[in-house]
């Protein structure tokens, strides 16, 4: 658990504007002011945060990582600074704005579904133009998600959303939830960024989804199924049903009333490796075939009947055998 209540203050360092390194930094000195003032009585002197690394940074906000000593020492403890800098209230205002959620709306999961929250605090940047900077101490979740939610691995969407619905449990809604909410670490994910929220009273919402309500990789449930109206749109969001109106071959979505049961392509399917352009269409031209047996021939039986079309490799080319002398 990070702890500076011993110390009068924190010295944190800042991105410069140029090139990043671990050097272009900027010192600032920032005293805890939320969830609770530092402690009383005899203190010690100011913690040096001694390494960073940017993150993100722009004109008047940002976010950096820190580690309690040099990140190569085994015994470093990093944690994430996210902070606003300069005179303009509404970057600090919507800062303060993100500390309060953390500690009133979503303490029940920190440190499962979101960071754990170390504090808010404020201070002033050490050069001849003093600007003011606002942050928060956050854990280490991980770095963010690159590229597009729906291109996860399903378990791992399934995961978000459960994540994303427990906080949605706490009494709030993500505004506009997107890439930018989620960081991980391997397979670990962590829903983040909490300035663009809706937090609704009891009587405005009364959210009926469960923990186990996911049904992810069947067909799209119906809102009843969920819950809840606003979970549904994110499953929607995250790809994690199948169209009710389509059917899956090698990974494309296709048409259900040209083609078999699910069941019956996945067995038809079983062990195929398409290899060249046009592989895939003679596949799904067998499988369109068999629709008009399937009342009478199971799966098995019609791969007797009708032989699946063979899908080999082709080389092009001089072919390098093991066994030429060439």
């Amino acid at each position: 658990m990070l702890d500076f209540g011993d110390y009068r203050a924190v010295q944190i360092r800042l991105p410069q504007f140029g090139f990043p390194s671990r050097y272009s930094f900027d010192q600032a000195i920032v005293q805890k002011k939320y969830p609770e003032p530092i402690s009383p009585g005899p203190q010690k002197k100011i913690y040096k945060i001694p390494d960073f690394e940017e993150i993100k940074f722009e004109s008047t906000y940002g976010v950096c990582r820190a580690w309690t000593s040099q990140r190569d020492d085994p015994n470093a403890f990093s944690f994430i600074i996210k902070f606003a800098i300069g005179d303009s209230d509404e970057r600090h205002e919507a800062l303060r704005k993100e500390a309060t959620v953390y500690h009133e709306q979503i303490p029940s999961v920190q440190g499962s579904d979101v960071p754990i929250f170390y504090g808010y605090f404020e201070g002033e940047k050490l050069n001849s133009n003093a600007k003011r900077v606002s942050c928060i101490f956050l854990e280490d979740c991980g770095d963010p998600v690159y590229g597009c939610l729906v291109d996860l691995p399903l378990p791992a969407r399934a995961e978000i959303f459960k994540e994303v619905g427990r906080i949605h449990l706490c009494g709030m809604t993500l505004d506009d939830f997107c890439e930018g909410n989620v960081v991980h670490k391997g397979n670990s994910y962590r829903i983040i960024d909490f300035q663009l929220v809706e937090i609704r009273r009891e009587h405005e919402h009364s959210c009926l989804w469960k923990d186990d309500r996911v049904y992810e990789g069947k067909p799209v449930p119906t809102f009843r199924d969920i819950g809840c109206r606003t979970m549904h749109n994110i499953g929607l969001e995250l790809d994690l049903w199948k169209s009710r109106l389509s059917v899956e071959v090698m990974g494309s979505n296709c048409p259900k009333s040209e083609y078999p049961t699910q069941e019956a392509i996945d067995t038809l399917c079983q062990g195929v490796v398409l290899h060249q352009y046009g592989d895939e269409f003679k596949l799904q031209k067998w499988l369109k075939s068999y629709k008009q047996y399937e009342g009478r021939l199971t799966p098995e039986q019609y791969m007797e009947k009708f032989e699946r079309p063979v899908f080999e490799k082709k080389y092009f080319g001089i072919r390098m055998d093991g066994d030429s002398d060439h």
